[in-house]
Order: structure tokens, then sequence, then C-alpha cells
């Protein structure tokens, strides 16, 4: 008679075999460990449910021949709490490889088959004929001892788990269906327990005497079961069926048992789905007898944005259900309501998500779980009004964006209350990723400048413009240019400036004067303002518009002149310095460049130019740009404020007046 050794691989070819199937000359090689616990995993094909384990389970190979039923039993010293042995032995998962002997005088079959065990390598050899029992007796020499208990989770009658776990109480551990579901598995005292998915086996590594705990999930396991449904209320027919019909509510009958199996609870049926927990290797039938309870026939979703609604449909031939229980993580966890319609809110965008529902009724009994998946939308609408400060954004979807801006009006001179140059406009896509910052200035109107003559106010925010006086009288007061708007992508920097709406300029404030109004806002060019015409020689007091590669020019009179505009800031309106009766002129708006400031009495300030960064205008960037290529717009463009474009609130406008508004929109994510 030849002897086998047996291999881990060599189950691979039986596990569609029964017990009785499997060689009858076999060895039985089982690892232990030191520090490192290698604990063999490997247990027979699962033939209805699971087998179950508390420990481990031996390795146990063959490859021809027949074995009538051969039970391996390794039998370890029992311990007191100083890991002293008592003298009595008690059934133990594994060869221990530390803190036992093997003791040969102990050992024995009762059917006299033959055991060699290897010390060198912890192998147990046995030649075997017919049905024995075998027990390999260790004695402990009170050194590291390692306990690992193995939960395995229940499964349904269609192969899923159940969430609930069984301890499993045999040494034999299911080979396929399983893995270790880490984050609940543990040792009491910090050893750390790994599975070797490939190797079937556990590796607890340990420092100390530990006790472990192994948490097994199910995986597609084949259960096998039968199932036996009844042809109609209070028949004695029925007829075998691979799945339960969701038609009619079914409660398990008294016939229902799983041979081989001491555990009378190793059935039960939740959600109209037969689940199976039993204790050992056993094979089931359920008997599914028609009952009364909640039937829901439809389960349906609709999406809006990142908000799923689910409205669940009842069946008339079930009882009323009075609580609903709906699911957005694949039925991980549940929330309930008294609605058969639920909504949640604050999905993950762009993401298909399975959504599950049941229903249960008063007397408690429970539907079947109807599934359905949807995937959410993406919906941004980022609206931004004037602040006198800076407003972020983070992107969290990353997509095309459509970002438009409105600059802000200038300001008008002493006793009126227009005359500053409107605003422009400007558009464009960009690509944005999650985790980007928006930076967002909105431009604020100009005022009426009270500045003395060696400082500038009256500027509206984000225009760095203004209007310049003595404050002689009030009714010298000219107008603040009006403020850009613009978008700035993850630094607030000027130099992240990926879009940007020029400001008006300021209006004169020479009261008696109607001519000297601020220039409009670009477009490319921001418009110079106007001047009293008496002369010709006063051309030059007003401001020139800014433009895409410089600020603009400030007016000038004799030796008296403003500030031109620079990138970034319209200038401000200069003042002459030898009377009482000065008058401020306009200050010039903000923009991609400003404009520049008004002088003498009669200028007014030009308006500030807008931008768009694109691949055709990154190379009006001055030095030290920190945008790249990734963020080019596309679709876009710069209008001027004397050109009509959208409304922030909708319609059209010619020009913007007021405060500056910004907008950004989720486009998709991609371009149609």
């Amino acid at each position: 008679m030849n002897k086998v050794k047996g291999k881990l691989n060599d189950l691979k070819q039986f596990f569609n075999k029964d017990i009785t199937e499997y060689v009858q000359k076999h060895k039985i090689p089982l690892i232990g460990g030191l520090v490192v616990f290698l604990l063999a995993c490997v247990g027979m094909f699962v033939t209805y449910a699971f087998y179950q384990v508390s420990d481990i389970t031996p390795v146990i190979g063959g490859t021809t021949g027949e074995i009538a039923d051969l039970d391996v039993r390794v039998m370890a010293e029992e311990r007191d709490a100083n890991g002293s042995g008592l003298g009595s032995y008690s059934l133990y998962p594994y060869i221990p490889e530390a803190g036992y002997q093997y003791n040969a005088s102990k050992s024995y079959c009762t059917n006299g088959s033959t055991i060699t065990y290897n010390p060198t390598t912890y192998d147990a050899d046995i030649t075997a004929q017919g049905h024995d029992v075998c027990y390999l007796y260790f004695d402990s020499t009170a050194n590291l001892d390692l306990t690992l208990h193995v939960y395995a989770e229940n499964i349904d009658s269609d192969g899923y788990g159940t969430g609930q776990y069984t301890k499993l109480e045999t040494t034999t551990l299911p080979t396929i269906g399983y893995t270790l579901n880490v984050a609940k598995s543990s040792c009491e005292n910090g050893s750390t327990i790994t599975y070797l998915e490939d190797e079937n086996m556990f590796s607890i590594e340990a420092t100390e005497k530990d006790v472990c705990t192994a948490y097994m999930d199910a995986m597609d396991v084949d259960i096998q079961l039968k199932l036996m449904i009844q042809a109609k209320s209070g028949s004695s027919t029925y007829y075998e069926s691979k799945t339960i019909p969701t038609n009619v509510f079914y409660e398990l009958g008294d016939q229902s048992a799983c041979t081989g199996s001491a555990n009378t609870d190793a059935l039960s049926i939740n959600n109209q789905k037969v689940v199976i927990a039993a204790a050992s290797r056993t094979s089931c039938v359920a008997y599914l007898d028609v009952s009364s309870g909640p039937i829901l026939e439809s389960m349906g979703a609709s999406v809006s944005g990142t908000s799923v609604t689910i409205d669940l449909g009842n069946s008339s031939a079930g009882t009323s259900p009075t609580t609903y229980y709906f699911s957005s993580n694949g039925g991980e966890s549940y929330v309930s309501s008294t609605s058969p319609t639920y909504t949640f809110t604050d999905l993950t965008p762009l993401s298909e998500i399975t959504f599950k529902a049941y229903s249960v009724d008063a007397s408690g009994k429970t539907s079947g779980i109807l599934t359905t998946t949807a995937e959410t939308g993406y919906v941004f609408n980022g609206i931004y009004p004037y602040q006198n400060s800076v407003q972020t954004e983070e992107i969290e979807v990353s997509g095309y964006y459509k970002l438009e801006v409105w600059g802000a009006e200038g300001g008008p001179g002493y006793t009126y209350s227009t005359g500053g140059g409107m605003g422009g406009y400007s558009y464009g896509t960009v690509y944005l990723n999650a985790g980007d910052t928006l930076y967002i200035y909105t431009g604020g109107k100009g005022t009426v400048s009270k500045g003395s003559s060696t400082s500038k106010s009256g500027a509206g925010f984000n225009a760095n413009a203004g209007s310049v006086t003595n404050g002689a009288t009030a009714a010298n007061y000219g107008g603040g240019g009006g403020g850009g708007s613009d978008i700035r992508i993850n630094t607030d920097s000027i130099y992240a400036r990926v879009i940007v709406a020029g400001g008006g300029g300021g209006k004169c404030g020479q009261a008696t004067k109607a001519y000297c109004y601020g220039g409009d806002a670009g477009g490319t060019t921001g418009s110079r303002g106007t001047y009293q015409a008496s002369t010709t020689t006063n051309k030059t007091y007003a401001g020139q518009g800014g433009t895409q590669t410089a600020g603009g020019a400030t007016g000038t009179y004799s030796s008296y002149k403003g500030r031109a505009g620079s990138f970034g800031s319209g200038g401000y309106g200069g003042v002459r310095s030898s009377s009482s009766s000065y008058r401020g002129a306009g200050g010039g708006g903000g923009g991609w460049y400003g404009g520049g400031g008004g002088t003498y009495r009669y200028g007014g300030g030009g308006g500030g130019s807008g931008y768009v960064y694109t691949e055709s205008t990154a190379a009006n960037y001055p030095s030290g740009c920190l945008l790249n290529s990734n963020y080019y717009m596309t679709s876009a463009a710069t209008i001027g404020g004397d050109t009509a474009f959208e409304s922030p609130t909708g319609g059209t406008e010619t020009g913007h007046s007021g405060n500056g508004y910004a907008k950004v929109t989720y486009v998709g994510q991609e371009l149609s």
C-alpha cells in the first residue's frame, strides 16, 4: 500500500465530490507557528451551506482512492492561567508548533490506522483503511499560547451574506466563498491577524499569549439548498423551485429541516430569503408555505442632481405596511419612514448607487428586498453678488465650468446720480479639477470721492482707483472708478486671474459741467473718459482706457495730472492745486489693466479692460503668471460696457450698472 503525501492544491480537483469519494490513503500535514503563527484553514468542499469551526481547520490532502470519513482530532493539554499543564486534554484546532510537545504514547487511532509524526516539519502521516478516528495528543510546555476563534457569515438562499455571523464549532473551515473581514477581526492583546488567501491560511503575529477572533465574509458561496414551494394556501402539494416567487408572501413550513445537523435553528426566513446558519455540514430542504404579509411589487428611482427619490409600490395581494426601510449603500444600513417614498440627498455626484428597500407590516413581517440602481447627476450654480471682500469656492467635482463676471459701474460726481462709465462682461468655459479653489472678486460701484489733495478715495472694491481733491467744497468731489470683477484659481493673486470684467471710470466733480463722464469698461480696451468740450485743449483732461497689455494713460493739464492705470488697478484722478475752487477729476476703473484717472476739473476717468485666459491671450500676461495651459478657457469673450450682453438676473443689458457680480456654473464632464 503506497503512502500519498497530500498538498494543499491537491484538494482543488475534489471540491465537487462528496467526502466519501476522497482517497482512502492520505496524509494530514498540520502546520503551526511560533511568532508568526501560520494556521492552516483548508477544509472540505461546502456541499450545502458551510463548515463551521472554532479556531482553525487542519490541512487535509489526498489524490487517489476512497476514504470512509477519517476523523483526525488534535488533543492539546489544558492550561491554567499561568500556562502550566493541567493533565487534562481538549480538542485543539491545529497542531501547535510552539508551547506543546507531541505525546506518541497517548496518540492512537480507534480502528488501527497508524500515525507517523515528524516533530521537525510538524507533519502527521496517517495510513488508514476504512472508517477511523485518530487522536494526536500534545503535552503543554508552558510556552506561547494562541487561540483563534472563527466566525463565518450566514448566507441566504441566493448565496449572499446576511451580515450576521455564526461561530464555527467543528474543525473544518470552508475553502471557497469566504474572505477575511479585516475591520471586524481583532486580537485581545494586540497581536496581528491576517489571512493568506492563496494558501487558505491565517497568520498571527504575536509576542505573548493571545486570543484572536477572525470574521469571514461570504462571497458567492455554493449552497445547493432545495426549495419546495406550496402550490396554494393550505395545499399539501409542493413544487421544487430554484427561486422564491415574489408575488406571494411565504413563511417557513414545519417540514423544513437540515439533515446531519442537530441545530434546529439552521433555517430561518427573513425578507423572503431562506437564511442558513448550520452548526455543521448539512443538506437543507426549505418548505415555504403561502401566508399573509407585505409584498412590494415595484421600486422606482428619480434623479435630481445629487438627490435620488425612491418610490415603492405595494401589491394588493399583501398586507399594508406600517414602516418602510431604505438603503443607499447596498443594504449595509437602512433608514426608516412611514411613507413609501424617500429622498436621499447629498449623495456622491456622478456615481452609480445601489438602493435597496423593504417594508414591514403591523405584525412585524418583512417583505422581500427590492433593489435598483441610479446614477446621480451634479448641479452647481454658484452665484456671487457683490461683497466687499474675496469669496472662495472649492470645486467638488472635476469637469467643465462656465465662468461669468460683470464689472462695476464708475462713481458719479457731486450732485449727479449717474455719469460713471458702465461695467463690462466676460465669460468662458474652463476645466476645473476637484479640489481646485476659486477666489472670486466682485467689484464695487465707485462713490463720490472726498479725498484730500494727497490721498485717494471713492474707488469701488477691487478697483484701487478713485478721485483726489483738496476738499474745498462738496461741489468739487469727483467719482471713484468702478471695481473690476475677476476669478482666480488656486492662488489669491492678480497673477492667477483666469477671467476679468473691467469697471467703468468715474465722472468728474464739476457741478456745472455735464460732459465729463467716466469711460465705459472694456472689452479688450476700456473707453476713454469724456471732458468739457469748450476747447480742443480740454481733450487731454480725460483718462484713457486700459488695454490688454497696459494701463490707461492719465489725463493731463499743464503740470497737473492724475495717475495712469496699471495691471489690476485703475488710476486716481488728479487736481489743480493753486485755487480754492478746485474740482476733482474722475478715477479710472479697475480691470485686467486699469483705466487712467482724469485731471483738473473737467476730466472723467478711463474704463478698465476685461480679459479671458485662452491659448491666444496667454501671451498678454505679464511676467509672473501662476496659471498653466490646463486652465485655458474656451468659448470665451470679454465685452465692453457700451455693448448689449447678458444680465446677471436674466435678459440683456447695455453695460452693467451698480456693483459687480459673478457666476460659476457646472457644464458637464465633456463639452458638446
